[in-house]
């Protein structure tokens, strides 16, 4: 439950500029991330400070990048790189697909890089951010400790009345 109370917590509210969670939504990247994994991304300022101030791209062929396609994330590995009015452009493609990617993603919409992903723990990321899901990780849970500690209190208010009764007869 920690687990997927903290890959929820990062995928969901990471800041700009810090590692983020992803959940793989497709099959178009099997069998390297297969579907429902969680991909940990290292963001693009990251890796541009440790790459030379030189005019070199950011990533290379077979770096695995997620970028912006439309409004949605992306993850797909890096096929080819070309050089357009002074910035990189690269061609992506997913490992199951045939061929590249129709559009090329320019630097601007790269979020990060791939380094790390753990397999169908985003199945469990996704059903944390449903409501059934907040209804029983969140809900659910908090309702049994609020009960377990209302029966504590309970049994604690007899005992102590009970003492009281006690020193009242003896006395």
């Amino acid at each position: 439950m920690i687990i997927f109370g903290t890959a929820t917590v990062l995928s969901a509210f990471a800041g700009p500029g810090s590692f983020r969670l992803y959940v793989v939504q497709s099959g178009s990247m099997s069998p390297a991330l297969k579907l429902g994994s969680v991909v940990l991304v290292e963001p693009i300022s990251w890796v541009k400070g440790i790459i030379s101030p030189l005019p070199t791209p950011i990533f290379e062929k077979g770096d695995i990048i997620t970028f912006l396609s439309g409004k949605d994330p992306l993850t797909h590995r890096v096929v080819g790189i070309e050089e357009s009015n002074g910035q990189f452009v690269y061609q992506t493609k997913g490992d199951a697909n045939k061929a590249p990617d129709r559009q090329k993603v320019y630097e601007k919409q790269i979020l990060g890089k791939v380094i790390f992903s753990v397999p169908y723990l985003g199945y469990g990321v996704s059903f944390a951010k449903t409501q059934m899901g907040y209804i029983f990780l969140i809900v659910i849970p908090i309702t049994l400790i609020i009960y377990s500690e209302i029966l504590n209190i309970n049994t604690e208010v007899r005992r102590i009345i009970a003492e009281r009764r006690k020193r009242i007869t003896l006395a």
